[in-house]
């Protein structure tokens, strides 16, 4: 029989996969994100909302509201996140939304009717950080030359995490290899295997990604 009601209350698995994630990430943002979970922040949950497909929207406790809300902190969401799903055992993608500065919910991207997370086969080693909205990469794009941004797509431009610190991505070479640009407008060329990053002549950059970006 179809039910009316929803689920509104936060499982214990799903404040342990937060936390677990965040602790994994060990970064000062991802440090604050843990405190939220660990404070209390986390009210409740909102069940098919909005359109994105597996969304697991968070209600918060107002007394915890002010002390994360950031107004005009980038909206973005940590995807790529792999999960074991409990009752069947099969890896999972998972995406983690934050608005606001605040942790805004989660999905599950992977196509599955039934899932409880595995708290102990949780992956972030290919977590991207994707900015959400007009604006969100606005930070990274200041940082190019009106020459440079003529190579560069927006929509390629994301974070990934590589030994603790993040690295955007913005263009892709072979093999999974990309060019990056970290906070301190440094580019680089990664490399996955081996795992390099390599400081690249930043008067290379237009050179490089026009001749070797797909």
């Amino acid at each position: 029989m179809f039910s009316f009601f929803k689920r509104t209350k936060i499982e214990p698995w799903e404040i342990d996969f937060l936390k677990a994630v965040f602790l994994k990430l060990s970064s000062e943002r991802s440090n604050k994100l843990y405190r939220q979970v660990e404070s209390g922040l986390l009210k409740g949950v909102m069940v098919g909302m909005g359109d994105i497909p597996n969304y697991v929207g968070f209600t918060y406790n107002s007394s915890f509201y002010n002390k994360f809300y950031e107004p005009i902190d980038e909206n973005y969401k940590l995807s790529n996140i792999s999960v074991r799903n409990g009752y069947s055992g099969e890896l999972l993608s998972v995406s983690v939304y934050v608005a606001f500065g605040m942790i805004n919910g989660y999905s599950v991207d992977s196509e599955v009717s039934k899932y409880k997370i595995d708290n102990l086969g949780i992956d972030t080693n290919s977590i991207k950080k994707i900015f959400i909205g007009a604006g969100g990469n606005s930070k990274i794009t200041s940082y190019l030359t009106e020459k440079e941004r003529k190579f560069i797509n927006d929509g390629d431009i994301y974070a990934t995490a590589i030994e603790n610190k993040d690295y955007y991505h913005l263009k892709e070479l072979e093999d999974g290899d990309f060019i990056g640009i970290d906070e301190n407008n440094i580019v680089y060329r990664i490399t996955h295997d081996p795992l390099e990053i390599l400081p690249i002549d930043r008067n290379k950059l237009v050179e490089i990604i026009a001749n070797e970006g797909r």
